[in-house]
């Protein structure tokens, strides 16, 4: 009986040790799963700045390819306008 006793405590013992060893197991996931939580977020929040970025840049690629382009039609229109006068003024002389 007394060894049945003692074998009862030493499991007891085990049980405990083991729920112990659960708890801080859980507990440890749980910060991990916080600190993964965390870093999803600083990911997501760069990502989100980084495409803003891109748009921005984007943007201001698209005016000054506007202003490029306005400047290239008015260089021919003049170029146009200059070689008409040249011809004109070959044809009356």
């Amino acid at each position: 009986m007394a060894n049945i006793k003692k074998r009862v405590d030493n499991l007891e013992k085990r049980v405990t040790t083991l729920e112990q060893q659960v708890s801080n197991v859980a507990t440890k996931l749980d910060m991990f799963i916080e600190e993964s939580r965390a870093a999803r977020k600083r990911q997501d929040d760069d990502m989100r700045e980084i495409r803003q970025d891109m748009k921005d840049m984007r943007t201001n690629f698209d005016s000054k390819i506007d202003g490029m382009v306005k400047h290239v039609r008015n260089m021919s229109i003049v170029t146009i306008i200059g070689v008409a006068t040249i011809v004109v003024a070959v044809l009356l002389k």
